[in-house]
């Protein structure tokens, strides 16, 4: 059972699962995340999250643990319970993170068809073919990647939910670079920019 409960929090680490849930915190230190306490009322930040040890404690109502302690307070759920709710949500996380990896990876291969994509990043002073493969640079041309997407078996849900389709199930990103970036758990997400007509780019997060 341990080894079992260990496996389940590395799939979805503290930190990861506090912003899923809206929760907003700035740095304090090297491994350390401090923002306002989601169990209680207060005005000033006093909830820390260690990313290192994957813990937190709040100063202000005492309370104190791992992510499956967070999910016992925060929902009033017994350990069971607790653990039940977190094998879903981090099932939630594989598969989003499995399909972002899927799209950055056609992206990916996408750029080297559009020569508009690549002058915008020649003229953005991106050059060297290996530091664009490096960084996983891509191109979004618009119209193409649900069809790819939902030939391995993602479901359109999953799709709208990660932000890759818009509300009429068509492809979210139309001729747009896109730079894939990972959060502090190695999560990853998609930044995206305009690829513009004119000489001048505009950010389109």
């Amino acid at each position: 059972m341990g080894e079992d409960v260990e496996a389940l929090k590395r799939r979805l680490p503290l930190l990861e699962y506090l912003r899923q849930h809206n929760w907003t915190g700035q740095p304090a230190g090297r491994s350390e995340f401090v923002g306002l306490c989601p169990l209680h009322e207060e005005t000033q930040p006093s909830f820390y999250v260690n990313t290192r040890k994957d813990v937190f404690y709040c100063h202000g109502c005492g309370q104190g643990g791992d992510l499956i302690r967070f999910i016992q307070l925060s929902s009033h759920l017994s350990f069971r319970q607790s653990l039940a709710c977190l094998d879903t949500q981090a099932g939630r996380a594989a598969d989003s993170a499995a399909v972002l990896e899927q799209a950055t990876a056609f992206y990916q291969q996408q750029l080297d068809n559009y020569p508009e994509a690549l002058s915008y990043l020649n003229r953005r002073g991106l050059y060297d073919p290996a530091l664009i493969s490096e960084l996983k640079i891509g191109y979004a041309p618009g119209g193409s990647l649900r069809r790819h997407l939902t030939a391995q078996d993602y479901s359109f849900d999953l799709l709208r939910q990660v932000g890759l389709l818009n509300v009429n199930g068509a492809d979210a990103f139309y001729q747009r670079i896109v730079l894939p970036t990972r959060t502090a758990s190695d999560t990853p997400s998609l930044r995206i920019w305009c690829v513009p007509v004119s000489a001048c780019p505009r950010s389109c997060n």
